[in-house]
């Protein structure tokens, strides 16, 4: 019986204690190999596993070779056994010798360790039989016979290759010897499926979808005809019409038949930014996948896309282009691209189509007025349909948006802020009444001129510079220039003129932005220096600036002899154009430049340290010398000690810092980045000084290994992260009542009397990938700490003391080697996300102490769990994912007892569950009256016999590898919108009816879907760091 893989994306794939473990999840552009090929070198080295490499090597997948007769010794080496843990998948090729190798069953068993963490075996069986290699019959036999007579290997070892060539001798492979295709035409169905496999994700959708099932049938009905030949639909329509959202579910239902895919999102805008070239690489790295010479020209980079895919069938989304050479650029002077290849492309000017000679053509209208009030009333009201009282007012406001999806969005929002108020609502319906209907950006105008003046003031900031950027770090900006910003913001996003990302990113539509950049050239100043032209920008032409407030350089190109000068990516804002003074009398007046300078970004910045003192720091509140070369006793440091206001100091990647610079003057300092400081070994003890820091980032600093006392003196400290760092014990900070300690002494800023505060403002604390092996018993004094993350430490217990954090709300123990949580957990009351996933080469948690009620989302995988945890006091639980393993055989009396989680029905808030349970029999008859149900997934629950009536809420249902199960019924899941029923020998489904309607279904009985399964798999990862308060920390 196949044992469990657990969730992909949250685990990594298995490693030696010598070897460092590569995460299964990364992104495939970062893996060193994608597949493992493991063969007996005299039985296939000439024939099949030659043609087979040399095919996967040709269609750009990274794979490893191993040809066992070229090794030494009888243990597998460190570079092997990355070689398997890096590869998304291991293909062994079974001939009549492989079990006589060691080194091959050896190799086969860590593939099978690895297959646990999400890795795809697909075996070849060259001339065996599979029952041969499943149940070690005929030559398979005496080869392992062989092997215990000569003792050469223990019984545990035996036990590992027998079981090894059990679990993949029954998975689905091919079958040489009974007639599975020739080896030519088998090596090319091979790579199909490995392609295939290694295939990226959906793009992700709005939640706010509405009424766009027609127009995808229709843009699909375009395009499925019996010639197979190279398919261009064109989608066109105004900007915030939809046009993006619709050929992303269309792209997504297709990408299912398309083995290579490339998304270029906003062609327009990235192109202008980082130029058509960014974007071929962009491409031919997608459909390549693997690193090739970069293209260096346009014309280069057709010629690349031309000759490398005129053979490819592949699917290909443009978004937003506007220019008939960026579809020439991209898609060569006569589209490329090998039969059955489908492009997609959206833009506002249907012209563009037209010059390309796009045929088919998809104008995107208006949706019907019900829709319209639908998706109006989901903003507004945040429900399907508006109240009774305001249903023709809202039928009203949907004729004036005239069918733009973009504006109703904007209007619904900007009405929600007003509470339902008849009065507003009168207000704003006369108002836009009085709008130009034909031009959007009159309608999105009006809520512009909503705004207070520092609200419109962030409007065009963002607009116009702050795109992309960290709010938390721009707000500093605003907050000097007294435009009120956390109000502003918030007022902003209820409006949706802008939005924040998860990653606390600022976010604009299109359609705004021009809007807001329209707004800005009439009222502001604005140049932009491109890093492709030879523009030269002396010094002294600042003089003319004097209210410049924003400016962003980088001096990658700079020569050193011409440090007056400045070169790409200067962005520049001001006011007043009227204000042009004087350079010479300026510079004789010996005035420092930019007087009103509040954020300077200069990457790379040139060492000749004069240069500082050209510019005033007396108004600077952010400074990011990231890339530069800087180091700590670098003569710049005494100017920028000048910066009375500077709250934000960016050092990231500055890889000359051994030491961080004395920055005791900086004394309104928050914010200190020193993310990749590799060289970053020592923190100065100035750091003492900083009273009013508030973040600390040494992510990465990998030869930082202590941390000084002083950081335990630092009363307004709330965030700090040492993910990758050598850091292996975190100080008794909390332990000192006094700074009088032996250890701290030598330090002339920290004074010998006092209390320390004890990092008592501390929230998250975040330890990723560090050496950390213990928690210090005095943690429990972080009586602020919300945020605490363990991922992949070496950590195998946590102190008692830990339930004194009672501020807690997440916590991240995925991979940490804990083997108990201890009883104190239960005191954790405000404990809202835990996650808790066995580490590699290490033992699990074997029992689940009682876990706070507060808990709403919880994610636990354990193969050594004894029982079914009892979990019914979680009553705000939302989301639960349980992994176990296979009981043990000594204790399957105590599990007849406690077959199903008869608890579940006492979880009356759950929204999404995911179990893998083998021993499981049955739900609990109680799984219908889960009324907020949407997703549950049933992972390996080989035992499962029935499923009870099933919650009528239910969206998702997702069975897999449920080998016991045979009877289904579905009738009552009126709103289920997807299906996967895999691996699992379900004979009588009842409401097979409903299939018809469901966006998406599929049932395979008796095949492993290795490729559906990885599908899912990373779903449900994303879904896990995605819900609610647990966040990818």
């Amino acid at each position: 019986m196949e044992t469990r893989a657990p969730i992909n994306d949250i685990g990594e794939a298995g490693s030696s204690r010598k070897h460092k473990p590569v995460q299964i999840t990364e992104a495939v552009e970062g893996w060193d190999y994608e597949v493992f090929l493991s063969f007996r070198g005299p039985d296939t080295r000439i024939g099949i596993a030659d043609y087979l490499y040399i095919s996967l090597k040709e269609a750009g997948i990274r794979t490893y070779r191993d040809n066992e007769e070229l090794h030494f010794g009888e243990e597998i080496g460190p570079e092997l056994l990355g070689a398997i843990e890096q590869s998304k998948v291991s293909i062994p090729i079974f001939s009549n010798g492989y079990a006589s190798s060691r080194w091959c069953l050896n190799e086969l068993a860590h593939m099978v360790d690895c297959r646990r963490k999400g890795q795809i075996i697909m075996p070849i069986f060259y001339y065996v039989e599979p029952s041969e290699v499943q149940n070690q019959t005929g030559g398979y036999s005496e080869a392992l016979l062989a092997h215990e007579n000569k003792k050469s290997v223990d019984d545990e070892t035996m036990r590992k290759w027998r079981a090894a060539l059990n679990e993949v001798g029954g998975l689905k492979g091919w079958d040489i010897q009974n007639g599975d295709r020739h080896e030519g035409q088998l090596v090319k169905h091979i790579i199909t499926k490995v392609l295939s496999a290694l295939k990226k994700a959906y793009l992700v959708i709005t939640d706010f979808l509405v009424g766009v099932d027609n127009n995808v049938k229709d843009i699909l009905g375009m395009i499925s005809t019996n010639i197979d030949d190279v398919k261009i639909v064109g989608i066109h329509g105004m900007g915030g019409i939809g046009k993006m959202t619709l050929a992303k579910v269309v792209y997504n239902k297709l990408s299912q038949d398309f083995d290579d895919c490339c998304f270029l999102d906003d062609v327009r805008e990235t192109s202008n930014l980082k130029g058509i070239v960014y974007l071929q690489n962009h491409l031919i790295s997608d459909l390549s996948k693997r690193a090739l010479p970069f293209a260096n020209c346009v014309d280069e980079g057709i010629m690349m896309i031309e000759e490398r895919f005129s053979s490819k069938k592949a699917l290909i989304f443009l978004d937003d282009v506007d220019e008939k050479s960026q579809l020439i650029a991209l898609l060569g002077r006569r589209c490329c691209f090998g039969p059955g290849s489908q492009i997609l492309i959206t833009t506002r000017n249907a012209i563009v189509l037209r010059e390309f000679d796009v045929k088919l053509i998809y104008p995107v209208g208006e949706m019907d007025s019900n829709r319209l009030l639908q998706l109006f009333s989901k903003h507004a009201f945040r429900r399907d349909h508006p109240p009774p009282e305001k249903l023709e007012l809202s039928r009203e406001i949907v004729k004036i948006a005239q069918g733009l999806p973009l504006v109703l969005e904007v209007m619904g929002s900007t009405l929600s802020w007003c509470e339902q108020r008849e009065d507003i609502w009168d207000e704003y319906l006369e108002k836009w009444k009085m709008g130009h209907i034909e031009a959007i950006q009159s309608k999105l105008i009006i809520s512009y001129e909503a705004l207070d003046p520092c609200q419109r003031q962030i409007f065009l900031d963002i607009a116009c510079l702050f795109i992309g950027y960290d709010k938390n770090i721009v707000m500093y900006m605003w907050k000097d220039c007294g435009l009120c910003p956390a109000h502003g913001l918030e007022v902003l996003q209820m409006m949706s003129l802008i939005k924040i990302g998860k990653g606390n990113e600022l976010w604009m539509h299109d359609h705004l932005k021009d809007l807001g950049r329209e707004i800005a050239s009439q009222e502001t100043l604005s140049l932009k220096f491109d890093e492709f032209l030879e523009y030269c920008f002396p010094l002294e032409r600042f003089a003319t600036l004097p209210n410049l407030r924003f400016l962003q350089a980088d001096s990658t190109s700079l020569n050193s002899n011409s440090v007056e000068r400045f070169l790409s990516e200067a962005a520049l804002l001001w006011h007043n154009k009227s204000l042009i003074f004087s350079t010479m009398n300026i510079l004789k007046r010996n005035r420092q430049l930019l007087p009103n300078l509040r954020w300077l970004t200069w990457h790379n910045f040139p060492l000749q340290a004069h240069l500082m003192t050209y510019f005033s720091m007396n108004n600077l509140v952010i400074l990011d010398f990231s890339w530069s070369n800087i180091t700590y006793n670098w003569g710049g440091w005494r100017h920028i000690k000048r910066a009375c206001k500077l709250k934000v100091l960016n050092l990231a990647n500055c890889t000359h810092l051994t030491k961080t610079p004395d920055l005791s003057e900086l004394l309104t300092l928050e914010r200190l980045i020193l993310d990749d400081c590799y060289r970053l070994a020592e923190i100065d003890s100035s750091i003492n000084k900083l009273k009013n820091l508030i973040f600390l980032s040494l992510i990465a600093c990998r030869e930082l290994q202590y941390l000084p006392k002083e950081l335990g003196g630092l009363p307004s400290l709330a965030e700090l992260l040492l993910d990758g760092t050598s850091i292996r014990e975190i100080p008794e900070w909390w332990a000192l009542d006094k700074l009088e300690n032996p250890n701290v002494h030598n330090s002339p800023s920290v004074k010998t009397s006092g209390s320390i505060n004890c990092l008592t403002s501390l929230s998250k604390l975040s330890l990723v990938s560090t050496f950390i092996t213990h928690l210090p018993d005095s943690i429990g004094a972080l009586t602020s700490l919300e945020r605490l993350n363990l991922k992949r430490c070496r950590i195998n217990k946590l102190p008692y003391s830990i339930g004194k954090l009672r501020s807690l709300t997440e916590s991240d123990l995925f991979c940490t080697g804990i083997t108990k949580l201890p009883d104190s957990m239960e005191c954790l009351e405000n404990l809202k996300a835990l996650i808790v996933f066995e580490g590699y080469d290490s033992e699990s948690i074997s029992a689940l102490p009682k876990l706070p009620k507060s808990l709403t989302s919880l994610a636990l995988s354990s193969m050594s769990l004894e029982a079914i945890p009892d979990l019914s006091n979680l009553i705000n639980l939302e989301l639960l994912l349980l992994f176990m393993g296979e009981p043990d055989i000594s204790s399957l009396s105590e599990f007849a007892e406690d077959p199903m989680p008869w608890w579940l029905g006492r979880l009356s808030k759950l929204q999404s569950l995911v179990l893998c349970i083998p021993h499981m029999t049955s739900l609990s008859p109680e799984l219908g009256d889960l009324s907020h149900l949407k997703f549950l997934y049933l992972f390996q629950c080989a035992s499962l016999q029935c499923i009870p009536q099933i919650s009528s809420s239910i969206l998702k249902l997702y069975i897999m590898s449920c080998w016991s199960l045979t009877t289904l019924d579905i009738s009552n899941l009126k709103t289920l919108s997807q299906l996967r029923i895999l691996d699992t020998p379900v004979e009588d489904l009842s409401g097979r009816e409903l299939l018809d309607n469901l966006l998406e279904w599929k049932i395979e009985k008796n095949e492993n879907n290795e490729k559906s399964y990885i599908s899912v798999i990373e779903e449900l990862v994303k879904m896990v760091l995605d819900w609610h308060s647990i966040r990818n920390i």
